[in-house]
């Protein structure tokens, strides 16, 4: 079921942006990052991810999207008398926002694969392209469907542990690395931003690691 809840919040993005395409006023892929604000939001949202990815801060999952198991209800601890330490697990709520964050992440990365199959769709009827965008949707959530249904295909992933750590940092650098590429696209639609964006990830930097250094419930 969680399986199923990220693969409907890998749909809904493919479904936004089918009717974004949709829109009298819509405009190409490329228009986009001609504008000089969309850019810079880009930048951040991708330098703040990388952030989260390399531990200086982490996203958390809201309070409603988990669920609590109930004490005593581990083998550990039925019979103790001692209460139990509540175990959260991912809920349907978190599971669905993660597979719409994936889905925005990896867009770009198969853009030059799905411009012909997009560009295509968009000029055809409004049913065609909504049909279009689900099935490149549907396409990216098999994996996610096949594990759901057949849970034993787990057996042929690479086994947790801490290279998975390791991994995330990786992945981390090369989100900086796309931040940098990013930048050089911010540079030639315009050069003097350049420089007061730099200060501005120092600030979002500074502001994550804040976050992850204060806990919440910190005093003032």
């Amino acid at each position: 079921m969680l399986n199923l809840s990220f693969s409907l919040g890998l749909l809904s993005v493919f479904l936004v942006l089918a009717t974004l395409a949709r829109l009298p006023e819509a405009i190409g892929w490329g228009a986009y990052f001609s504008d000089l604000t969309f850019n810079i939001v880009l930048v951040a949202v991708v330098f703040v991810f990388a952030l989260s990815f390399l531990g200086i801060w982490e996203i958390p999952i809201p309070g409603f999207s988990v669920r609590t198991k109930q004490p005593g209800h581990d083998a550990g601890i039925k019979g103790t008398g001692m209460p139990g330490l509540p175990t959260e697990r991912e809920g349907a709520v978190g599971a669905f926002a993660k597979g719409m964050f994936t889905t925005v992440l990896a867009t770009p990365c198969s853009e030059p694969l799905l411009f012909p199959a997009l560009t295509y769709s968009v000029s055809q009827p409004i049913l065609i392209t909504y049909l279009g965008f689900s099935m490149v949707g549907l396409g990216m959530a098999f994996p996610y469907l096949m594990i759901g249904a057949f849970p034993q295909l787990i057996s042929f992933l690479p086994r947790p542990g801490a290279w998975m750590e390791t991994f995330k940092h990786i992945m981390g650098f090369v989100l900086l690395a796309t931040v940098v590429w990013l930048m050089t696209i911010v540079a030639t639609v315009s050069l003097p931003a350049l420089v007061p964006l730099v200060g501005f990830l120092f600030a979002l930097w500074a502001a994550c690691w804040w976050y992850g250094k204060v806990p919440l419930t910190a005093g003032r």
